[in-house]
């Protein structure tokens, strides 16, 4: 008969780890200061990460919030389609329509009886086949997905991925065994994916937690905080707390390096779109890490 597994001493000192960097996280937030994007430095590619709250700040509002940051890619998160609240908007649509670029939604749920809330992705070039993955559920209270999409650049396809992982509720960790399940499904439908590829979100949790941590393995942040300050996303205030945390992502594989990342001020949303300037490396400078990027033609 096996023996019951014991979570021991060790294993409990690795969670007070886990707690000590996020309480140290969460107080050198709220201390943050505000950031503004510079304009976008060609050839670098810019992509945004804007949770929009349903939009329920106004659809063209969040769209002004989008037009000032003069994206390429930008992942959506709370979007919502043929929704009463939001006046039976197609609001991915509309706002990519607004900013002349390409739309995608993918839904999470249905919302009365037909209408849907979901993710979406915005593209100032084509986009090609996408696909709807679903993720665990787990412990969350509504259900999630994965939207993948190739978008197709003038220096080729690209794989981007929207996300939105479950909500924590009750306390900052609750709900990080369900989004560790959502990181490793989508981590193992990923991998034989041979693209370019850019991850980008809303993962409700920091970047030195359990799921940071996992994404880490084969992911990198685009935010670097010794260059990039700390760049808070969501103010506390909103559920009744002081300070602000970095819970909205940009990630991407080792063939792009990061020139920087930004938190926009805030706009139509409780959330702050987070930007970040990539560039594609060459076959070379993939093969040197550390070696400053050789920009390839046109970014």
């Amino acid at each position: 008969m096996r023996r019951p597994r014991r979570f021991g001493v060790r294993g409990a000192s690795v969670w007070v780890l886990v707690v000590l960097l996020i309480a140290v996280g969460v107080a050198v937030s709220a201390r943050a200061p505000d950031t503004v994007p510079p304009p976008p430095a060609p050839p670098a590619l810019r992509v945004v990460t804007y949770n929009i709250r349903a939009g329920l700040g106004g659809v063209e509002h969040v769209a002004e919030d989008l037009r000032a940051l003069s994206p390429d890619l930008v992942a959506l998160q709370e979007v919502e389609r043929g929704i009463a609240r939001s006046r039976s908007q197609d609001q991915a649509g509309q706002i990519g329509a607004a900013l002349g670029l390409e739309s995608a939604f993918a839904g999470s749920f249905e919302v009365e009886h037909g209408g849907e809330h979901g993710i979406a992705i915005l593209s100032r070039w084509p986009i090609g086949e996408t696909e709807t993955f679903e993720l665990p559920r787990g412990d969350g209270r509504w259900p999630r997905v994965a939207l993948l999409a190739r978008i197709d650049t003038p220096d080729g396809p690209i794989r981007f991925v929207c996300v939105h992982l479950a909500r924590p509720w009750g306390w900052p960790l609750s709900n990080t065994k369900t989004r560790l399940e959502q990181i490793h499904a989508l981590r193992e439908h990923l991998e034989p994916e041979t693209l370019p590829l850019i991850f980008a979100g809303d993962l409700n949790s920091l970047p030195w937690s359990p799921e940071g941590f996992s994404l880490a393995r084969d992911l990198e942040q685009s935010w670097h905080p010794w260059r990039d300050g700390w760049g808070t996303s969501f103010p506390l205030s909103a559920i009744g707390l002081r300070g602000a945390v970095k819970i909205d992502h940009i990630l991407h594989d080792e063939q792009w390096a990061s020139l920087g990342s930004w938190v926009a001020t805030p706009g139509a949303s409780d959330h702050r779109a987070v930007v970040a300037d990539l560039v594609r490396l060459s076959r070379e400078d993939q093969e040197r890490p550390g070696a400053p990027p050789a920009l390839l033609p046109g970014g």
